[in-house]
């Protein structure tokens, strides 16, 4: 029986020795098992895991006594016993003979019976919460929630890592950190990680806060206004310099003038040499500069590119004086020979300085006749010729003279007397000279034209505008189809009809009373025929017109009116004056014959109603002076709209049909107020 159980007593060896962990949590030791042992352990029904400690721990835990700790809860004085075995896994875990946070019996008690509360989310713009546990809340020494992370976003912020990025100031070369916190923001307002921030590195920033805003005066000259100078533009300025150097300030423009050339358009303007057809571009920089100076209504008087080339192929040319046996000479300057090969003439005749200046201090002298004493003038003309050896001192007076030669020679038959010629003489100096506007004679007032005038019999001045000057062609222009009209109505019965077109662009009734003594009173005309409403409101210039300043404009434009009839009591008793109104203009419409219809852009409304209200203006006053008027606008608005637009070129000036129109009804108003009478008075 023995011998059939001695195999028993090797069945410890079916069970390996054995290295176990130490019972004590965080303790790394191990225990060692041998095989009977875990055998033992096995038939009593226990875990092969061994209960008991490792000698280290087991010496440590002898020396241990429980503990009375304070209670976690802020102001609770009462305490909780830390037991020796909770001692031995505190060190263990390697936290010593700290405490941990516990709670005496009480607050136990009183965390039962509370419960948890759900906390919203730290993180901005995330919507989940967090558990606010009953533990933490006693542990809270306000009874305030703290701040944390709701598990989402504690999860996405464990996979996040801070990354670098460069710097946003442009020539910054460094980066900054964009944390991971700042990213799981960047992440709950909806943004994509691919798309992070724009911020300055440490480097920029320090210096960023060292700057602030500065005001900056505006880079158009003249101009008072100015501008903001932003400290981040400063930096960019700063970064961009070498070091040591100092940035230079940008040059700006204010606001106001920003807009102003932002709004502005380059203007095509003809050259201001009359016969040149070119243009000059009037830019926006251009424009500008005028508006600082107060005068963006009209643009300046320029040449046209090809002009200035030529004048700068141009040299003075030294003349031969004109005075008779003098040998000095003037200078033809480049700019008047410029003027003269554009409108086809010739060098004209000057005397020279040195003749200038004895004309201009010798006056006349009296002197008296050697035979009859009688005293006659000597004139600083001749007295010139005298010293120059051409001309000899007059001892005789013209009677004694004429006795000499009838003694000479015999009595010649006596003349019949011929009728004197008409002379038309333009004035040199005046007012006029002042503008550069009306500075130089109307486009289509020339030699010929004051030599046809000189011959005719009856002679008609147009006196205006655009409206009157019609472009460069003057037979295509309305005073030159009313000549041939008259002409063939009124031939037979007076003669010779010449109709002057003395129309300048852009001329107001203002300028025409300047320059009337030029243009009007040397030719005694029979008839006047005068309109300068399209300019008189700037229409063709689109200038804004504030509603409250059209009264005193008004006002301004009426007495102009009374000074333009106030010069007509210098005209010629025979003289009879016509007004005329322009046609309607449609600055807004489309599609009418012409592709250049709104060249000019859009008018201005306000401008629109000024117009309208000094054509009202005009008829009122002719009404009450008693002045016949061509109403154009009516004539036109009268046909029809359609038939009104047909009859335009562009939107302010009538085609070859309207012109005509025109001129049929200024036929029949001269007819029907009998304007030619005057021919007849003279």
């Amino acid at each position: 029986m023995s011998a059939r159980f001695d195999n028993f007593g090797s069945l410890g060896d079916l069970f390996p020795e054995t290295e176990i962990k130490c019972r004590i949590r965080g303790c790394k030791n191990t225990i060692h098992i041998s095989g009977e042992e875990a055998m033992h352990n096995l038939a009593k029904g226990q875990a092969s895991r061994s209960e008991k400690m490792c000698e280290q721990c087991y010496q440590l835990f002898l020396t241990l006594q429980d503990k009375e700790v304070p209670c976690s809860k802020p102001g609770c004085t009462a305490t909780w016993t830390w037991n020796r075995f909770q001692q031995l896994e505190n060190a263990a875990s390697g936290y010593g003979d700290t405490p941990p946070k516990g709670f005496c019996t009480a607050c136990r008690e009183e965390i039962r019976e509370g419960s948890d509360l759900e906390q919203p989310c730290r993180m901005r713009g995330c919507k989940n919460t967090w558990v606010w546990s009953r533990r933490m809340q006693m542990q809270s020494s306000d009874g305030k929630p703290p701040r944390r992370l709701c598990e989402d976003c504690f999860q996405t912020l464990k996979k996040l890592e801070d990354r670098e990025l460069p710097c946003r100031v442009k020539g910054c070369e460094n980066t900054f950190v964009w944390n991971k916190y700042l990213q799981l923001e960047h992440l709950r307002e909806g943004k994509s990680l691919d798309h992070p921030p724009r911020r300055m590195c440490a480097s920029c920033l320090s210096k960023f806060q060292g700057l602030s805003n500065s005001t900056e005066p505006c880079k158009v000259h003249g101009c008072k206004g100015t501008w903001v100078y932003s400290a981040y533009e400063q930096l960019e300025s700063l970064i961009s310099c070498k070091e040591g150097e100092t940035p230079e300030k940008p040059s700006r423009m204010c606001k106001e003038c920003f807009d102003f050339f932002n709004a502005a358009q380059d203007q095509e303007v003809a050259c201001k040499n009359r016969g040149c057809d070119k243009t000059w571009l009037w830019t926006r920089s251009m424009q500008l500069g005028f508006r600082q100076k107060g005068d963006v209504k009209r643009p300046p008087f320029r040449m046209c590119d090809d002009c200035t080339s030529r004048l700068k192929s141009l040299s003075d040319i030294e003349e031969p004086c004109q005075i008779r046996g003098c040998k000095g000479t003037w200078t033809y300057r480049p700019e008047d020979q410029l003027r003269d090969q554009l409108l086809g003439r010739k060098a004209p005749q000057k005397t020279c300085k040195a003749c200038q200046e004895f004309l201009g201090s010798h006056e006349a002298m009296e002197i008296a006749c050697g035979r009859c004493g009688k005293v006659f003038s000597w004139s600083s003309q001749e007295q010139l010729l005298c010293s120059l050896g051409v001309f000899d001192k007059p001892e005789l007076c013209a009677d004694c003279v004429q006795k000499e030669m009838a003694e000479i020679r015999p009595p010649e038959a006596k003349p019949i007397p011929k009728e004197d010629k008409y002379t038309i003489r333009i004035p040199q100096g005046g007012v006029w000279n002042e503008d550069p506007l009306i500075r130089e004679w109307p486009l289509h007032m020339c030699r010929d034209a004051i030599a046809r005038m000189e011959e005719a019999a009856i002679r008609i001045v147009c006196f205006g505008d655009e409206m009157t000057s019609c472009g460069s062609d003057l037979s295509k222009s309305w005073p030159a189809l009313l000549e041939q009209r008259l002409q063939e109505r009124y031939g037979q019965e007076y003669g010779k009809i010449a109709v002057l077109n003395a129309g300048i662009p852009g001329c107001t009734t203002r300028l025409g009373c300047r320059r009337f003594a030029r243009d009007v009173l040397p030719f005694e005309p029979h008839l006047l025929i005068v309109s300068f409403a399209f300019s008189d409101t700037r229409m063709q210039h689109h200038e804004s017109l504030k509603k409250e300043n059209m009264a005193e404009h008004l006002e301004r434009l009426s007495a102009d009116f009374d000074q333009m009839c106030a010069l007509f009591k210098q005209l010629p008793t025979y003289c009879r004056s016509l007004f005329w109104l322009p046609n309607p203009v449609f600055p807004q419409q489309d599609g009418i014959i012409t592709p250049d219809w709104r060249e000019n852009g859009r008018i201005d409304e306000n401008a629109r109603n000024f117009f309208e209200a000094h054509l009202r203006q005009i008829r009122q006053k002719c009404r009450n002076e008693s002045f016949p008027l061509v109403d154009g606008r009516a004539l036109f608005e009268i046909a029809g709209m359609q038939n009104a637009m047909r009859w335009m070129e562009n939107w302010f000036q009538p085609n070859e049909i309207g012109l005509n129109n025109f001129v049929g009804w200024f036929e029949n108003t001269i007819q029907s107020e009998n304007l030619l009478q005057g021919a007849q008075e003279e």
